[in-house]
């Protein structure tokens, strides 16, 4: 026990020494200038073998990946020669353009997109709705429009005067895996039946046939894709056209983390804002959302 105690006497000494703080304070100086140094050379920090400074890997390797989901007219792909166009689309293209790179193009769907830009598959996505459950997997832009969501019914159909009709015993559902109906749907229905139906980002509105030909009640997606199904197909109507419900902020993804490439784009959607560019590009491809309304003034 004498050694022992007279062991732990001396451990305590040392440690109370004033060369044992020296050292200590050595070892942190050490610790403290090489991830200083890390940092400076690498300029990003990697988790799972994503790069978290994708503002430095843009600029040096010249090239933006871009997941995009078709979303008219946000993001319109022409189906003779797969080339996108739309404001969402140009505003990237423009964003790139100032860092000097070329944009790759990358198809997904409302459902994986998220997860697309998570894993690094791609550095940016175009506009999603801003949900909570994608808000976890991703950060997002500054808001770039609003929309509600809206339902598909057949002509004639009078059951539906508000949202909360639809969730009743007997009612089918008809949603697009992922997409924003799909998610106000398993949020707030318990009654009525879902169908949730895996779609191609080129092809959205494929669900809505289970309106058409009778399999469903309903269709729920966001007010806009419901409003060109209706324009095109007369046999059926936008029953809440006047009155859309659960609205959202449309945001582009990006990163949780990438700290640096979000406030470049936030900083740039900032500038078009404000420049009035970006009310040009939703001019040029005749997109009505709803904006926040902004008044600047000399004061």
């Amino acid at each position: 026990m004498n050694l022992i105690n007279a062991a732990h006497a001396a451990e305590n000494d040392y440690m109370n020494s004033k060369s044992y703080k020296i050292v200590a304070g050595i070892a942190i100086i050490v610790a403290l200038v090489l991830s200083i140094a890390a940092y400076h050379k690498g300029g990003s920090v990697s988790v799972a073998g994503v790069n978290s400074d994708t503002l430095a890997k843009i600029q040096k390797t010249k090239k933006m990946s871009v997941c995009y989901a078709v979303f008219p007219p946000a993001v319109i792909k022409d189906a003779k020669t797969g080339k996108v166009s739309g404001h969402d689309i140009d505003a990237l293209e423009i964003m790139a353009k100032q860092l000097g790179a070329e944009v790759e193009y990358h198809e997904s769907t409302f459902g994986n997109m998220a997860a697309a830009v998570q894993t690094g598959q791609c550095d940016i996505g175009t506009s999603l709705f801003v949900k909570i459950p994608r808000a976890a997997a991703v950060a997002f832009s500054t808001p770039i429009f609003y929309a509600g969501n809206s339902g598909l019914v057949r002509k004639g159909e009078t059951r539906f005067k508000r949202i909360a009709d639809v969730d009743k015993a007997g009612i089918t559902v008809a949603v697009a895996t992922g997409e924003s109906g799909y998610i106000y749907a398993q949020d707030h229905f318990n009654n009525a039946k879902v169908v949730a139906i895996d779609v191609e980002s080129s092809d959205l509105s494929r669900f809505l046939l289970e309106v058409t030909s009778g399999r469903a009640d309903i269709g729920i997606a966001d007010a806009n894709t419901i409003k060109l199904f209706a324009a095109q197909h007369p046999e059926t109507e936008d029953v809440f056209a006047n009155n859309t419900f659960d609205l959202n902020p449309d945001a582009f993804p990006i990163r949780h983390g990438d700290v640096s490439f979000l406030n470049f784009v936030n900083n740039s959607l900032g500038y078009m804002q404000t420049s009035g560019q970006w009310s040009e590009l939703e001019k040029k491809y005749d997109a009505h959302w709803l904006h926040e309304v902004k008044n600047y003034q000399i004061k």
